[in-house]
């Protein structure tokens, strides 16, 4: 099976997919390869892509917190974060980075502060914009990532100023320079959230090739049995794959799943 993150990795810098790329996951099915995609987006983020939702077995959305079948239009939240844990990690966060703006993933949408979130989005037909942390839990039913943004900080920034607090065990992913950090519940991560997949249908890390570009993508990279970082990724995700492609701008994931077709076209 090929899993692959999206942005920066399977997409082009414009959001969408390159007619080669299209046409390399059209091929992989036919020739029996799944295709799943492994994201950070939430399924109404992979819904946008109305191109791509068609060649997809499933997602794994959420960094792995939710499996969401596109065909079926049928969405299960896997990790939730319990209100209690978060309510007290968002009051570690507050504290700890006093400038950043909190906003909550309920898995239909997001809920957060206007402060900051306001000046970087450009749809908000998902977004619940509060005036407070505490209005934002208030108004959230499931809970499914704790997102912290602050545009004058880098991530790593960001990470030593929490270090030593107690953030509940969440499962924490950065974003390289761009100042936010993802918070999932214990142990929800692109690997936790593929493997479980995997294992529901007879499936290994030796049969997984993954591909991805940035800090949550490692776990995957990681654990999949060959694993991929495009050209330009992370340097993290770089150390976590096991080999390299072009980048996303030219065709990086298609260019690997064309060799793989034709090596199992010589084998056979």
């Amino acid at each position: 099976m090929i899993a692959s993150d999206l942005d920066g990795t399977l997409l082009g810098v414009d959001g969408e997919l390159t007619e080669r790329t299209r046409k390399s996951l059209v091929a992989a099915r036919e020739y029996g390869f799944a295709v799943v995609a492994v994201t950070a987006r939430t399924p109404y983020g992979v819904d946008r892509l109305g191109e791509l939702v068609p060649l997809l077995d499933t997602a794994i959305c959420a960094n792995g917190a939710i499996l969401y079948e596109p065909a079926a239009d049928r969405m299960s939240i896997r990790r939730a974060i319990e209100p209690g844990t978060a309510r007290r990690v968002c009051g570690v966060l507050t504290k700890a980075l006093p400038g950043a703006a909190i906003a909550i993933e309920t898995g239909h949408g997001l809920v957060g502060d206007r402060k900051h979130y306001g000046d970087i989005v450009s749809d908000t037909s998902h977004w619940e914009f509060t005036a407070s942390v505490a209005e934002t839990l208030d108004r959230v039913e499931s809970i499914v990532k704790i997102k912290v943004y602050d545009p004058d900080l880098h991530s790593e920034e960001m990470i030593r100023a929490v270090e030593g607090h107690d953030l509940a065990e969440l499962d924490m992913c950065h974003w390289g320079d761009f100042g936010m950090l993802d918070f999932n519940a214990p142990g929800a991560n692109k690997a936790t959230g593929l493997a479980s997949w995997c294992d529901e249908r007879g499936l290994g890390p030796e049969d997984v090739v993954a591909f991805g570009d940035m800090p949550n993508d490692v776990p995957m990279l990681a654990w999949a049995g060959h694993s991929y970082a495009v050209e330009g990724a992370h340097p993290e995700a770089l150390a976590a794959a096991n080999d390299t492609t072009a980048a996303n701008t030219d065709d990086g994931v298609a260019r690997v799943i064309e060799a793989l077709i034709e090596r199992s076209r010589d084998a056979a």
